[in-house]
């Protein structure tokens, strides 16, 4: 590759150019470059030297669609995409262990108990956890979708110098060519992978989340509370301002205090757990402590 030197405007029309010689005039005068093909004095079908702003030449170099596939296929995230199969579901993998042990698991087993409901803590972590696989695969998506779009488009916005002074740089024939093939043998098998993935997550998180729904709704209690804090079966046979009661043989819970037949009449019924247990509202006011053993 030549050295870029200062010559004349005049003198650099006698000049047999080879491919990627730059020529770039004195700043004082006026800065250009000049680009030829090997053997060749001239550029295009116009017989002409192209002429070109070096500045304005930088701009569009940065932003040139086949750049931008090679920034996208160094990025950290963004390059998980050209990886092997094994090596991407790998690392999709390790996210989703990641999100499942430390940040969905520990908020499922807020509701459910692992021993005692170990399906429904499962479903519900990796619900929280697919979701944000799902997330992360989105956004690689939408970086390869959107330089894909610019290597297949004849013409490509870019900004000078910031979104306020944008233009459109229109495409030579050959690099036209040369993107193409980029879009049509990279980046759109790695854009198929994505969009499989895409649909095989959404597909894994819809179905976690109809067999959560059903569990919930089959073993929810008759205030549609399920998990931690739910009644334990049978529902009260009725509810009072002193609360809940279970057995037929009482009708008011004051008589519990006097009557020991009543009380484990009643204690019977209920499944040995405290009445105020088996409300929200009495439980609350309690405070709950006495209450956690009893809970399933």
């Amino acid at each position: 590759m030549l050295a870029a030197r200062p010559i004349t405007q005049a003198s650099c029309l006698g000049l047999g150019l080879r491919r990627s010689s730059a020529l770039v005039l004195p700043h004082t005068a006026r800065s250009v470059r000049v680009l030829a093909t090997p053997e060749r004095k001239d550029i295009g079908r116009t017989g002409k030297l192209q002429v070109v702003d070096p500045l304005r030449e930088l701009e569009i170099a940065v932003q040139r669609p086949s750049n931008q596939l090679k920034e996208l296929k160094q990025a950290q995230l963004y390059s998980w995409a050209t990886l092997p199969m094994g090596g991407y579901v790998a690392r999709l993998g390790a996210i989703f262990a990641f999100f499942f042990a430390f940040v969905g698991g520990p908020i499922s087993y807020q509701t459910f108990d692992p021993l005692a409901q170990p399906l429904e803590w499962a479903l519900s972590a990796a619900v929280g956890s697919g979701f944000v696989v799902a997330v992360v695969v989105l956004r690689i998506y939408l970086g390869w979708s959107y330089v894909g779009e610019r290597l297949l488009s004849a013409a490509v916005p870019y900004e000078e110098t910031g979104w306020y002074d944008g233009e459109t740089f229109v495409k030579p024939p050959e690099v036209l060519t040369r993107d193409r093939l980029l879009g049509m043998y990279e980046v759109k098998p790695v854009m198929s992978k994505l969009r499989t993935t895409l649909i095989g997550t959404g597909a894994a998180l819809g179905v976690c989340a109809v067999a959560l729904t059903g569990l919930i709704s089959a073993a929810s209690d008759a205030d549609g509370m399920y998990g931690r804090g739910a009644a334990a079966p049978p529902p009260p046979r009725a509810y009072t301002a002193g609360g809940p009661i279970f057995s037929d043989a009482v009708t008011d819970l004051g008589v519990l205090a006097d009557d020991d037949e009543a009380a484990a009449a009643e204690a019977a019924a209920a499944g040995g757990i405290p009445g105020y247990c088996r409300d929200r509202m009495l439980r609350a006011a309690a405070g709950g402590q006495y209450c956690e053993k009893f809970d399933r």
